[in-house]
């Protein structure tokens, strides 16, 4: 059964959509840009950053606390799920207009983790390099599109606030199961710049090939799709030079035959390993 809202509802609406939703929505632009542009360590920083504020809205909208989280949207995604699981996506969807063979099938729990990994604080300083799909805007676009609905009391009565109203008793949960792909008007930055309120070109950077926020009506520009990887900064200057094909040398490792030889010491792509929270 719905209830009605809570006083101050106003209030504390208003302060995490100043405070977590807005900033985010405007994360959330930048990170597409930067996909765009190619840039790719700042793809993956404010992706993550984008989604902690938008999971902690989620929490703060529906009586949960935000704290003890950090950055970390793994937890994160984990506290939000239980909250609405059947409203949360469950599995990506390749556009049509993306080529088969350039779309990898990944859970989101799995897409989750290797953004955090790869827009780990840390690695604004490309200390374990990232690797960056052509999907990948794709699938942020998906999640953020399906945990942004949720910002708001999932539990209160959708319209109306008495009970003689003769208006639909259903709650804001029950309202979004009914229209899983109608956007959610949260009254903030991304619905001013959706309008092109703040102007065309930020408009364009946040709907093109944007396919969860937009309908069959929208004319998407041209797009490219590529790869991109990068090994940690330190690995390419301090071990990649020490690179050689294996040759017979006198100063190298004594190989017990009279020989010394050196040996080819090029690194694989690491990853940071996560600790235990």
């Amino acid at each position: 059964m719905p209830y009605d809202f809570p006083d101050l509802y106003a209030e504390k609406h208003s302060v995490v959509r100043e405070l977590f939703i807005s900033t985010a929505d405007d994360n959330y632009t930048l990170a597409r840009w930067c996909f765009q542009q190619k840039l790719n360590v700042d793809f993956f920083w404010l992706a993550v950053h984008c989604l902690e504020k938008y999971f902690k809205a989620v929490l703060l909208m529906n009586g949960r606390s935000s704290r003890g989280f950090s950055h970390n949207i793994e937890r994160l995604y984990e506290a939000v799920r239980p909250l609405a699981p059947e409203l949360l996506i469950s599995q990506f969807v390749r556009p049509e207009n993306m080529p088969e063979r350039m779309w990898r099938e990944e859970p989101v729990v799995d897409f989750i983790r290797r953004l955090y990994q790869d827009g780990d604080a840390d690695n604004r300083y490309l200390l374990y390099g990232y690797g960056r799909n052509p999907e990948d805007l794709f699938k942020l676009d998906q999640v953020v599109f399906s945990v942004r609905r949720l910002a708001q009391a999932l539990e209160v009565r959708y319209v109306g606030d008495r009970e003689d109203d003769g208006l639909p008793r259903y709650s804001r949960r029950e309202a979004l199961a009914m229209r899983p792909t109608r956007h959610e008007n949260l009254q903030s930055n991304l619905e001013q710049t959706m309008e092109g309120k703040r102007g065309e070109e930020l408009q364009s950077v946040l709907l093109n090939w944007n396919f969860p926020f937009t309908d069959h009506h929208y004319r998407h520009e041209q797009s490219t799709f590529t790869f991109a990887y990068q090994n940690p900064i330190l690995m390419t200057r301090l071990y990649e030079p020490l690179d050689c094909v294996r040759v017979t040398s006198p100063r190298g490792i004594d190989c017990g035959n009279g020989s010394k030889q050196i040996f080819n010491c090029r690194p694989l792509l690491l990853r940071k390993s996560k600790p235990s929270e």
